[in-house]
């Protein structure tokens, strides 16, 4: 029990240290005229959306079974309709309650109907992170529904190693991965389905970390990914086309590495930010555990509420303690919990 509540701690402290990098970005981009030209906002901006898809999936993974397909498709679905209902009010009915409240503050559209249809046609314009979260969950429910099945096929054609290698969650992750990598391009692109193209990755290797390797990896492992940082972040650029900075010296680099040198970027930032949840979680610093924790347990709420204090000074602490002021506040309602912070 023990090890599993410092575990929750740990996820709270990095989603708490990652909703703060969100807000200091967007004060960054909100307050400065060349914003990508500066250092802070492109090494924040080079991972901050892929860390918090992957801490998302190291969450999920806490409820990852993938010995659940062995009860059959009938009962998974039955599964998978509970967590997408929990997902729906988790995720969806924030995302349409702060559309509305967006409306009604900068009408965005002609009606509070029309900004949320344009929601789903164009997340940018709302809390598009959400909708990609909640894509995240489905997929991931329907490759549930799609092992189902093969396990009993393997099961009926009496394919027993088989059958037993797709229940290892190890390898349903990799399939997962693999699967998805082949027809991520001929998804749709409607209703944000869009958004699932680059970060339904990290939300895979987010459960896989949390499940397989952080029990396992000292603070000593991170090293290696603070190192691939340090190295490859001169070069990245968000304008830039596949986000790297063209240079002579990049000239010797395979394209095939510079295709894949933005998810490293993003990947390995996000394990420097994992690394450093990890140390301030072993550290005896407990009033910045405990603002960490608060600040990752009511992320969805500072993520919705910091964008109208972005203009007010001081920069950076106006959004993040005002933003996490009223999310208190909306915590204890219980109506508005459920509708704008997706709490029952």
């Amino acid at each position: 029990m023990t090890n599993i509540q410092l575990r929750d701690q740990f996820l709270d402290i990095a989603k708490g240290l990652a909703i703060i990098l969100v807000v200091v970005g967007h004060v960054i981009q909100g307050s400065a005229e060349k914003f990508d030209d500066l250092l802070w906002f492109r090494v924040i901006y080079s991972f901050h959306m892929p860390l918090f898809v992957f801490l998302s999936g190291s969450v999920a993974a806490i409820a990852f079974s993938p010995e659940r397909i062995q009860s059959g498709m009938l009962m998974v679905a039955k599964q998978v309709k509970t967590r997408l209902a929990k997902a729906s009010i988790r995720l969806l009915i924030p995302f349409v309650s702060w559309c509305v409240i967006n409306q009604l503050f900068y009408h965005h559209s002609d009606s509070i109907v029309s900004a949320v249809l344009l929601a789903f046609r164009r997340p940018d314009t709302a809390l598009w992170f959400l909708l990609a979260i909640f894509y995240c969950i489905l997929l991931t429910c329907l490759f549930d529904i799609a092992f189902a099945g093969i396990y009993q096929l393997l099961q009926r054609c009496h394919m027993d190693r088989a059958s037993h290698w797709i229940v290892d969650g190890r390898i349903q992750i990799v399939l997962i991965i693999l699967i998805w990598w082949a027809i991520r391009e001929h998804t749709p692109r409607g209703a944000g389905l869009s958004l699932i193209r680059p970060y339904f990755i990290y939300y895979m290797l987010g459960i896989g970390f949390y499940r397989y390797l952080y029990p396992k990896i000292s603070i000593w492992n991170y090293l290696p990914a603070i190192a691939i940082f340090i190295v490859l972040i001169p070069l990245w650029d968000r304008t830039a086309a596949d986000n790297m900075i063209v240079m002579q010296t990049t000239s010797f680099i395979p394209r095939q590495l510079i295709y894949f040198y933005a998810a490293v970027v993003a990947l390995s930032g996000s394990l420097v930010m994992i690394g450093v949840a990890r140390v301030i979680t072993n550290s005896s610093a407990n009033w910045v555990k405990k603002f960490l924790v608060i600040c990752g347990q009511l992320s969805l709420g500072i993520y919705a509420i910091h964008y109208f204090f972005l203009p007010f000074s001081p920069k950076v602490l106006t959004p993040l303690f005002a933003s996490l002021g009223i999310a208190m506040m909306i915590n204890k309602i219980p109506l508005a919990r459920t509708f704008l912070l997706g709490e029952k």
